[in-house]
């Protein structure tokens, strides 16, 4: 082995900068040569490359005489419009053809981090997607195929069904995307869900506890004048309540046992023919809306979907006690008579505004009329 190849086979960081090479083996071997233009920066100097391969290059230039059988770092830099690639490499430095100027250098470690962009570079240049002009490497031009100016007439009608499918399906789901949107806009601004409990009940009247204490007694199917149910309070004494009329109690009443205090329900009764209503709660905002025209959606457990509205007659007391975070109970007459047979039922509730009444109520509020006021 010689003093050169034992010199390569150190590593890297063990290579000395200023030891000499016993001999210069051949820089490009069996590897193809390539002609592009490109320099070679060593040691602040900058030499025109002529040849380069994927072991080695050669270039032109003023250089040291002593760096002639060395190892140095050189770097190989090619140029583009604009920009340049530098590739920094281990190469011992060859002499070459002194009397030319022509150094030589032969890469330690052809397979290093250079590798694939210098392949690249020379794999580019050889297809013809690159090509050296005044000393610069630049993109090659291909030529642009020429397109028929008349297409044939059968492409040109698929072509157009084709895109009026495209333009049909996009302007479908632009629809559907309106429609959602709205939809979900008229519910945000217009639809007012019920949250407290509604059930269906008769319009009729709540007898109540009179006072603390424990159901005694209750009789559901008492008669006009007879003891509808009694209490026994905590001192002992029994208080009766009558049955007010012939009447048909609500399902839901309190048996007895059960403790109550004054003021709560025990029973709700009403006349035979007693229509039936929606019981709900409702707050401030939800009167209001009803108020203005709004109208109450019900939906039954069977399905079915009325509308219902409050009583005329109740409306400017509830208004009076409304507040915007308390609900308070209400009474919601349906559309349609409902069967007693349902009485007790949970119903749903949505209170829905008509959009063009609102915008009419608003333009009502801040026309032209009531401008100063």
């Amino acid at each position: 082995m010689t003093e050169a190849h034992a010199e390569l086979d150190k590593p890297i960081a063990a290579r000395s900068a200023s030891a000499p090479l016993a001999a210069e083996p051949t820089v490009h071997g069996e590897h193809p040569v390539i002609r592009l233009p490109f320099n070679v920066v060593i040691n602040g100097r900058s030499l025109q490359g002529h040849a380069l391969s994927i072991v080695g290059a050669e270039a032109t230039g003023l250089i040291d005489p002593q760096l002639h059988g060395r190892v140095q770092l050189a770097t190989l830099v090619f140029n583009f419009p604009g920009y340049a690639i530098s590739l920094p490499l281990d190469a011992a430095i060859g002499a070459g053809a002194p009397e030319s100027g022509t150094v030589t250098l032969r890469f330690l470690e052809p397979t290093g981090p250079h590798l694939p962009q210098l392949r690249y570079i020379l794999n580019a240049f050889v297809g013809g997607d690159l090509i050296g002009v005044d000393g610069l490497i630049r993109t090659a031009d291909k030529p642009e195929k020429v397109r028929s100016e008349l297409p044939a007439p059968g492409r040109s009608v698929s072509r157009g069904l084709m895109t009026g499918i495209r333009w049909g399906a996009f302007a479908g789901l632009g629809l559907l995307l309106v429609g959602f949107v709205g939809v979900k806009l008229y519910e945000r601004l217009f639809v007012l869900p019920v949250t407290g409990l509604s059930t269906i009940t008769l319009d009729g009247m709540d007898l109540r506890a009179i006072s603390p204490g424990q159901l005694d007694f209750v009789n559901p199917a008492a008669s006009k004048g007879e003891i509808a149910f009694a209490i026994r309070t905590t001192s002992g004494e029994v208080l009766a309540v009558s049955m007010p009329c012939d009447c048909v109690v609500a399902p839901g009443a309190a048996q007895s046992g059960a403790t109550v205090l004054a003021g709560d329900t025990v029973m709700t009764v009403a006349p035979k023919d007693a229509p039936v209503v929606i019981s709900s709660k409702v707050d401030g905002s939800g009167l209001r809306a009803l108020a203005s025209g709004a109208h109450a959606e019900v939906h039954m457990p069977s399905g079915t979907v009325t509308t219902a509205s409050l009583d005329a007659k109740e409306l400017p007391g509830l208004l009076r006690s409304a507040t915007d975070g308390a609900a308070i109970p209400v009474t919601l007459v349906p559309a349609i008579a409902l069967d007693q047979s349902t009485v007790g039922s949970p119903v749903d509730v949505l209170i829905k505004s008509d959009p063009l009444a609102a915008v009419g109520r608003f333009f009502s509020f801040n026309g032209p009329a009531n401008e100063g006021h």
